[in-house]
């Protein structure tokens, strides 16, 4: 690894300056990692801060696995490579290299981090980790520290555009030695990795009752919730200051709580109205048959070059999905050979598909996710 002095200088001259302005900012509490390294850190995923707020808790100098997209984002992107020289990852592409990175810098001394879900959480529970998350902290040689962050879901919801003031709280939740790893199989390290970093937001929140002020409360919301409960029309919902409603005369109001009140509301909080919309989505995909499961106009598609960190665009158009393909502005992508299909952001999809890249975006506030939902569980019957 080139330049480790400076990212170690780098790192321990601005961590002293960020880390005051980052608990100030986010009220965050964190517990600072007294462990000597090299080893690899898992946290749990949900704000776009998380990087910097998980830095506050480690005096030394650490590489972060992040998300391809962010080596194409121009100058911001350059000054995030040069400040600390992250480990690409593109969701969709095999992890082989992004993990054969990690080892080689862990055995030159040096700490690695990485967000064990890969996506931050939709509905406030943390997502499932990575399958091959276990087999990889085996096999380091390193130490494991897991790291958790709580009331980091309310503070930055994944589908808003804003961020809310309340409370933040980071913990080393446990380090396991290398010994330990050893004894243990892949599966017992994953299912400690799922417990350790495991929030359920809104479990806690019913006991701590934190508010979490800031404008525009609902903001992009209909980019998580996209059926009408009232009418059952898809894509009707629209948010506007701390209140979500559909041309049908729903409306529920989202509070500084995070909580949903109101008389239409079928659930008082998002967890439970998004696992019914998901099985709701799933009955309207197996319902559908060869026909139009989803439909959206006005996407746009470009090809993503993974090595040179580039892509171009192909062009723009609607997004159809059906049982055995996705087909968007001309592309047809059969579903048997997709290999990977995730949300980079609530209107930005990264496809793969014989061995090739794509990015789909949407211009307009919309829910990308739902595509998401149905393209898994059509995934899992093929």
């Amino acid at each position: 690894m080139e330049h480790l002095r400076r990212y170690r200088f780098l790192w321990r001259f601005l961590r002293p300056i960020a880390r005051p302005w980052l608990q100030r900012k986010f009220n965050y509490d964190a517990e600072v990692c007294t462990e000597e390294g090299p080893f690899l850190v898992l946290c749990n995923h949900n704000t776009d801060w998380d990087p910097l707020l998980l830095a506050c808790a480690f005096p030394d100098y650490m590489s972060f696995v992040a998300s391809e997209h962010i080596f194409r984002w121009g100058f911001a992107g350059k000054l995030i490579i040069a400040l600390m020289a992250p480990i690409a990852r593109l969701k969709g592409k095999t992890a082989g290299d992004t993990a054969m990175t990690m080892l080689r810098r862990l055995r030159r001394g040096v700490s690695v981090a990485m967000f064990a879900e890969g996506n931050r959480s939709f509905n406030g529970l943390t997502n499932e980790i990575l399958p091959a998350t276990g087999k990889l902290a085996r096999s380091s040689g390193a130490k494991l520290v897991t790291y958790r962050l709580d009331g980091a879901y309310f503070t930055s919801p994944r589908w808003s555009g804003g961020l809310r003031r309340g409370k933040m709280t980071g913990r080393v939740v446990r380090v396991y030695p290398p010994e330990a790893l050893k004894a243990m199989s892949a599966e017992e390290i994953n299912a400690a990795i799922r417990r350790d970093l495991f929030v359920d937001a809104y479990a806690v929140q019913r006991e701590v009752m934190v508010p979490f002020r800031g404008k525009n409360l609902a903001e992009h919301l209909e980019t998580v919730l996209c059926r009408c409960p009232r009418c059952g029309a898809i894509g009707t919902l629209k948010s506007e200051g701390d209140m979500l409603r559909c041309a049908c005369g729903f409306s529920v109001r989202y509070t500084e709580y995070g909580f949903l009140e109101g008389a239409d509301a079928p659930f008082d909080n998002i967890t439970d109205w998004d696992k019914a919309q998901t099985e709701q989505l799933i009955a309207l995909a197996d319902a559908a048959g060869d026909g139009t499961i989803f439909s959206d106009d006005g996407m746009d598609l470009k090809e993503v070059f993974p090595d040179t960190h580039t892509d171009a665009p192909i062009g723009s158009g609607s997004m159809t999905l059906y049982a055995d393909r996705l087909e968007c502005c001309g592309q047809v992508f059969p579903l048997a050979e997709l290999g990977g299909f995730s949300l980079v952001r609530a209107q930005t999809v990264d496809l793969s598909c014989s061995g090739r890249f794509f990015e789909i975006t949407s211009p307009q506030v919309r829910c990308t996710r739902k595509y998401m939902t149905v393209i898994d569980h059509l995934k899992r019957n093929l």
